[in-house]
C-alpha cells in the first residue's frame, strides 16, 4: 500500500500543478510511471488505473498543439542529433521488409515513433531553464522511487535482482544502465547545492541508487558509472575558470561518493566485479561474457548479407547461421546480440548505425558547447549541471555498450536533453543579447 502512494500522490500532485506551472509537468508524470511500471508491480493493483503512458502522451499531445503558437518556436528539428534520431529511425522501418519477427518490428516501430514523439514535446515543452532542472530532478526522483523499492525487493537466490523491470526493460541489467547516469547526477547536485538539507536529500537519493546498482550487480552498469564518474572528474579539474575552493568542493563530494561506495559494496558484488578481467577473455569451449564478441563479429558477417539491415530481433533470428559451431554459446545459439552499437547494426543496417554514431556525437557535442559557454560566463552552478548530465549520457552510452538498447527511451532522453541545454542556455542567451 505505502509502494502505491509513494506512486500515486506525485502522480497525481504533477497532473494537478500541470495546470499551473505548464505542460511540462505532465511529462515528469510520464518519466515517473515510466520508471515505476506499475502494471508489472504487485502493489499495482491497488491503483484505480494502470497503463498511463499512452494517455499521458496524448494529453501533452493536445496542450501542445492547442498552445503550439507559444512552443512551436523551440527549435527541435534544427538540432544535428535530432536529424540523425530521425534518420535511424527511417532506416528501422525500412528494415521490415526483411524482418524475420513481422510483428515483433512493427511493435518496435510503434516504440520507436513514441520515442520520437516523446522527445518532439520535451523539447518543444522545456522552454525555460528552471525546466532542465525539473526534467533532470524527476528523474532523479523516480530513479530514487525504484531504488527505494529495490531494496525492500532483495537479491534473489542467484545473488541477483531481477523482476522490477520498467516500461521497456525489463531485465535487471536494462534497469542497471537507466539507474546508473543519475550516479555522477546525484554526485553533481551534492556539489553544487549550498544548502545542507538540500544536500542531505540528494546524498540519500546517491545511497539508495548505489545500492541499487550493488544489489543488481551489473558489469556494464557498474564500467559506466567509472566512465561517467571519471569523465565528470577529469573535465571539472580541467576547468580554469573554476576556483580552487569550487574544485575542492568537487574533490570533498568525490570522497564522499567513495566512502558511501565502499561502505555499501558487499562480498557478492565485489567477487562479481572481480570476474571482468576474466570475462574479457576470450573462451570458445565455455559460455562467458566475453562469448558476445563472437556475437559482434557474427554481426559484422550478417551485415554483409544484410546491409540496410534486418529488422527486430534479426541477430537472434540468423546467429546460428554466423556463429562459428565450435563456440560454445550455452543452451541456445539463438541469442541476443548483447551489445547496442551490433544491435543497430543489424537490424537498421550499415547506414542506420552511421546515422546512430553521428546522434550520439552531436548529442555530446551540444553539451560540451553549453558547458564552455557557462565557464565563460563563470556559472559554475549550471555548468556542473550540465557536465553532470553530460557524464550521465557517457555513463549510459558505456552501459549500453554490453546490452541490447537501441530503444531504450532513457537513452532519447538525453538526446532531448541536449537539445534543450541549447535551447534555454545557448539560443536563449543569444536572443537576449540581440534585444
Amino acid at each position: 500500500m505505502i509502494s502505491a502512494l509513494l506512486y500515486l500522490i506525485p502522480f497525481l500532485t504533477g497532473l494537478a500543478m500541470s495546470l499551473r506551472h505548464g505542460p511540462i509537468l505532465i511529462f515528469m508524470v510520464y518519466q515517473l510511471d515510466y520508471f515505476l511500471n506499475p502494471q508489472n508491480k504487485w502493489w499495482g493493483n491497488y491503483l484505480p488505473f494502470l497503463g498511463a503512458q499512452f494517455y499521458l502522451v496524448l494529453t501533452m499531445l493536445i496542450v501542445f498543439f492547442i498552445g503550439i503558437g507559444k512552443y512551436w518556436p523551440n527549435k527541435y528539428f534544427k538540432h544535428p542529433q535530432i536529424a540523425f534520431m530521425w534518420l535511424t529511425i527511417i532506416c528501422f522501418c525500412a528494415a521490415y521488409f526483411n524482418a524475420p519477427f513481422v510483428e515483433y518490428h512493427i511493435s518496435s516501430m510503434d516504440a520507436f515513433l513514441t520515442i520520437g514523439v516523446v522527445t518532439l514535446l520535451m523539447v518543444k515543452l522545456c522552454a525555460e531553464q528552471k525546466h532542465i532542472y525539473w526534467i533532470v530532478n524527476t528523474y532523479l526522483f523516480s530513479a530514487f522511487l525504484l531504488a527505494f523499492y529495490m531494496y525492500g525487493w532483495g537479491r534473489d537466490t542467484t545473488g541477483r535482482l531481477s523482476g522490477v523491470g520498467m516500461v521497456d526493460a525489463p531485465d535487471s541489467n536494462l534497469v542497471a544502465a537507466a539507474i546508473a547516469p543519475t550516479i555522477v547526477i546525484f554526485i553533481a547536485k551534492l556539489i553544487a547545492n549550498k544548502s545542507l538539507v538540500t544536500r542531505g536529500v540528494y546524498a540519500v537519493g546517491l545511497v539508495f541508487s548505489l545500492n541499487s546498482l550493488i544489489l543488481i550487480n551489473s558489469r556494464g552498469a557498474f564500467l559506466g558509472v567509472v566512465a561517467g564518474v571519471s569523465y565528470f572528474i577529469f573535465i571539472s579539474f580541467r576547468n580554469r575558470t573554476f576556483t580552487a575552493k569550487q574544485k575542492g568542493t568537487i574533490f570533498i563530494g568525490m570522497m564522499l561518493f567513495f566512502g558511501i561506495f565502499l561502505r555499501l559494496a558487499d562480498d557478492t558484488f565485489i567477487n562479481r566485479m572481480m570476474t571482468v578481467q576474466e570475462q574479457v577473455t576470450l573462451n570458445e569451449e565455455q559460455e562467458t561474457g566475453s562469448t558476445r564478441v563472437f556475437f559482434w563479429l557474427a554481426t559484422l558477417e550478417m551485415a554483409k548479407d544484410f546491409p540496410f539491415g534486418a529488422g527486430a530481433g534479426a541477430f537472434q533470428f540468423y546467429a546460428p547461421n554466423y556463429l562459428p559451431e565450435h563456440v560454445n554459446t550455452g543452451s541456445s545459439r539463438n541469442r541476443a546480440v548483447h551489445s547496442t552499437w551490433f544491435e543497430t547494426l543489424s537490424e537498421a543496417g550499415i547506414l542506420g548505425l552511421s546515422f546512430f554514431c553521428l546522434m550520439i556525437f552531436y548529442t555530446h557535442t551540444s553539451f560540451t558547447r553549453v558547458r564552455k559557454y557557462l565557464w565563460d560566463i563563470k556559472d559554475f552552478l549550471n555548468s556542473a549541471v550540465v557536465l553532470s548530465i553530460s557524464s550521465g549520457f557517457l555513463t549510459f552510452v558505456v552501459s549500453m555498450t554490453f546490452i541490447n538498447r537501441q530503444r531504450a527511451e532513457i537513452l532519447y532522453w538525453f538526446v532531448a536533453l541536449s537539445c534543450c541545454c541549447v535551447n534555454c542556455y545557448l539560443t536563449n542567451a543569444k536572443n537576449k543579447q540581440q534585444k
